[in-house]
């Protein structure tokens, strides 16, 4: 089993609700309909799934709490078994993850 985590950048991203010292997560938005990489015949939308079930715990970025974040993520794990994999995700404003992402970007269409 390939045991490579895969960053996926597809157009998910969640919304806040900012209020003095507390945030809360007031919507989470796949823009798939069931034929996503996201999509688990079970669960639905993994991403939706985790976050929905863990919040912010499976961020694995800093940034300025905005309303809206748009989010890259990965799972790892036996996709097979959803409730045994953990999945993270990344704020696309993440300086240093915006910055590595842009350099596989670039190396993929440099291939």
């Amino acid at each position: 089993m390939d045991q490579t985590m895969k960053w996926h950048d597809d157009g998910h991203y969640i919304r806040l609700r900012i209020w003095k010292s507390e945030i809360e997560i007031t919507e989470i938005h796949c823009p798939h309909d069931g034929d996503g990489e996201c999509f688990d015949p079970v669960y639905g939308c993994v991403v939706k799934h985790f976050v929905g079930r863990f919040g912010l715990d499976c961020n694995a970025g800093t940034c300025l709490a905005t309303d809206k974040l748009d989010l890259c993520w990965t799972i790892s794990g036996d996709r097979r078994i959803v409730e045994e994999c953990q999945l993270w995700f990344m704020p696309k404003t993440d300086e240093i993850f915006a910055t590595w992402l842009e350099s596989k970007t670039n190396q993929k269409s440099s291939e």
